[in-house]
């Protein structure tokens, strides 16, 4: 393992981490992605809602989850997970059933999180994953959230079983942002159903696992009526998706299992619901990689911060800076944070995230 220092980017999103208090970091809701993004789910847990225990009964009489998940595959051709936004555990149980079902011919894997320029953006002004298709890793630009670590791990475990990437996230539309919510939603729903509706038109042989966020994978229209794009695309495409979720039970149970789905959600709304462990962690990082075989590496005192926020990266010895890490986290002074990192050879960089400039009126 060698180390190296990066040079600090203009990038948004390091920009956002800068605009973060590190000694009070969750005074604004709106943080807990961006602290997500950066390894620390440790500071959101306490008080997230996506982290509180919502204890759901079993399913009774079923074997392990994923083996429900690929038995049940065999029957569709589309296979929707969801995820909340802020744990990364979510990503690496997509990236299990990835493995799951390639046996079963499921080849494609659409991210609403890709990036999607329009059709007319060409050349080296699109995304990495579409100039550099055969790269076996992401790379930062390819999409807002893919810069967690997870989500490059997702992305690195489709491409070895050799998924193409399929974007599907509804383009922006500058004239329609003072539209009301509920109209705003239902295009962005419309748009995704159809984009995916298309290719499973145009492709008629290929299998498809989508990876969704929160209400994306509903199956059953809302009790306000609202559809969400699992819905729309079951309509126009005439094929019953295996849809399931991660983000309607949790701290159910010491295991990972299959649970009823509650009854304040509309019957139908998802085909299985997976129950996560309460989330824990060990050096302020989530215990679950280190069960799916991650190692803790302690952090050399070097280049730990001596005030504010400091990215730490560690990057698969010859992998471009513009790749995703294979993990990415946010310190702070003081701190024991661990990098949680597969057996390999590394090379570590740093970012000294600079504080935003106050206005005036603060």
């Amino acid at each position: 393992m060698t180390t190296t220092a990066s040079a600090e980017t203009a990038s948004h999103k390091i920009r956002s981490l800068g605009e973060i208090d590190p000694w009070r970091p969750l005074a604004d809701d709106a943080d807990t992605q961006t602290l997500s993004m950066f390894g620390r789910e440790d500071l959101i847990a306490p008080t997230s809602s996506d982290y509180a225990a919502m204890k759901c009964a079993p399913l009774p009489d079923v074997g392990d989850p994923m083996t429900v998940i690929a038995e049940r595959a065999r029957a569709t051709r589309i296979v929707i997970v969801n995820e909340s936004h802020e744990r990364s555990e979510h990503r690496g149980f997509t990236a299990r059933v990835a493995k799951a079902l390639s046996p079963l011919g499921y080849d494609v894997l659409a991210m609403e999180a890709l990036s999607n320029p329009p059709d007319n953006v060409t050349g080296r002004f699109l995304p990495p994953f579409r100039q550099r298709p055969e790269q076996p890793f992401l790379e930062d630009d390819d999409g807002y959230y893919l810069s967690e670590a997870g989500f490059g791990r997702l992305g690195r475990q489709a491409k070895a079983l050799g998924y193409r990437l399929l974007p599907y996230e509804a383009r922006h539309d500058p004239g329609e942002a003072n539209a009301p919510w509920e109209q705003r939603i239902a295009k962005r729903e419309e748009e995704q159903a159809q984009t995916l509706a298309a290719y499973l038109r145009e492709n008629p042989q290929a299998r498809v696992l989508v990876h969704v966020g929160y209400s994306h994978a509903g199956e059953v229209p809302h009790t306000n009526g609202q559809r969400w794009m699992a819905a729309r695309l079951k309509a126009m495409t005439g094929i019953d998706p295996l849809t399931v979720s991660q983000t309607t039970c949790r701290g159910g149970g010491a295991t990972t299992r299959l649970a009823v789905l509650p009854a304040k959600e509309p019957a139908g709304m998802f085909d299985l619901v997976v129950d996560h462990p309460t989330a824990r962690f060990v050096r302020r990082r989530p215990a679950w990689r280190l069960a799916a075989g991650d190692r803790a590496v302690a952090i050399p005192r070097a280049l730990r911060p001596m005030k504010g926020w400091r990215i730490v990266e560690a990057r698969v010895e010859g992998e471009p800076r513009g790749a995703v890490p294979m993990d990415r986290v946010a310190i702070r002074p003081g701190e024991d944070v661990a990098l949680l990192l597969p057996p390999g050879r590394y090379r570590l960089g740093v970012i000294d995230v600079a504080p935003a400039a106050k206005s005036p009126a603060q």
